[in-house]
């Protein structure tokens, strides 16, 4: 299992959301993403993607979350 972290800086809803994809796709299953975003809109949109994708998002304290690869 490993972590791979990755600054999103201000990116806000659509970059956030690729930028999550694009750096998910580097993990394996159990992997974590950790994820530094200072967005407004990051405490919404992090656990939304999370719940669309399937991904189990581990913690969130604004700005920093943590999430778990659920699949492949």
């Amino acid at each position: 299992m490993k972590t791979i972290h990755w600054d999103a800086g201000e990116a806000g809803c659509g970059s956030l959301a690729m930028g999550l994809k694009s750096e998910s796709d580097k993990l394996e299953a159990s992997d974590r993403l950790q994820v530094i975003a200072f967005s407004a809109g990051a405490p919404a949109d992090i656990p939304a993607w999370c719940r669309i994708t399937g991904h189990t998002l581990e913690t969130a304290e604004h700005p920093v979350y943590v999430l778990r690869k659920q699949h492949p």
